[in-house]
């Protein structure tokens, strides 16, 4: 039987020209609408790299940072205290959740938390200091993103010296070297956390004494928080949750068997 070519039903094998225009125009949108977001999420600068916890410790806080008000990260150095809540504390601003990321770090000096006498304004005399928690928000954002943020007020370094009378609201606030604080000082850091803001502690009890502060408050403050019945959350580090690098933790290691 001959079928005569003009008799069959094209319609199934050619679109209708509106109907793929606007699937064209569609598809063209998605395009347009992953480069915008993939563009967007480049100068936010989020996750530049992953942040995945590499011990059972470092998942414990990890989670303690995003839901809890008050996280204490007591341990050696090479576990990264400083440089996970520095990325948390920096996605927090980016996401909106908090207004700032604000730093403070107890320094060992003679003349106590002085900054006086080094040159430059406040950030610019704490910077040498804030190496680790520059290295977490480099992980997240760039460096003109960082510098950005700071110029709106979105990262503060906070001086111990001009702490005094201070509220600190809806803030992700961190405290490095806590073991280089005795008990005014944390009563003066604590007493200052406001509404809605994280706080978190971090120090190392093996350094204290090191470096000529031998009247710690840290290892009091940690007990009150079971003493008072405290809503915080205390992660506890050993030598071997240590991921700066093989020797480090050697080293890390030996040390506590020296002094242990």
């Amino acid at each position: 039987m001959h079928l005569d070519a003009t008799a069959i039903d094209q319609s199934h094998f050619f679109d209708n020209p509106k109907s793929a225009m606007s699937r064209r125009a569609s598809k063209a949108q998605a395009r347009h609408d992953r480069r915008q977001e993939k563009t967007k999420q480049r100068s936010a600068g989020y996750a530049r790299q992953p942040l995945e916890a590499r011990n059972e410790n470092q998942a414990d806080f990890l989670e303690s940072l995003r839901s809890a008000e008050q996280v204490f990260a007591i341990g050696p150095a090479g576990v990264g205290k400083t440089y996970l809540a520095a990325r948390v504390g920096i996605r927090a601003v980016l996401e909106g959740t908090k207004d700032k990321v604000m730093i403070a770090r107890a320094t060992a000096a003679k003349s106590k938390h002085k900054l006086g006498f080094r040159p430059g304004d406040q950030n610019a005399k704490i910077a040498d200091w804030m190496v680790p928690v520059m290295d977490g928000f480099k992980a997240e954002v760039s460096a003109a993103t960082i510098e950005s943020l700071t110029k709106a007020g979105k990262i503060e370094f906070l001086a111990f010296e001009t702490m005094q009378g201070r509220s600190l609201p809806n803030a992700f606030v961190i405290l490095d070297e806590a073991q280089n604080c005795d008990l005014d000082d944390l009563r003066l850091f604590l007493t200052r956390i406001g509404d809605n803001s994280v706080v978190v502690v971090c120090g190392d009890h093996t350094q204290v004494g090191m470096s000529g502060i031998t009247d710690s408050g840290l290892e009091r403050v940690v007990n009150m928080v079971d003493d008072f019945d405290i809503e915080a959350d205390v992660i506890e580090f050993t030598e071997d949750d240590v991921v700066r690098s093989a020797t480090a933790k050697a080293w890390v290691k030996a040390f506590a068997r020296l002094t242990g």
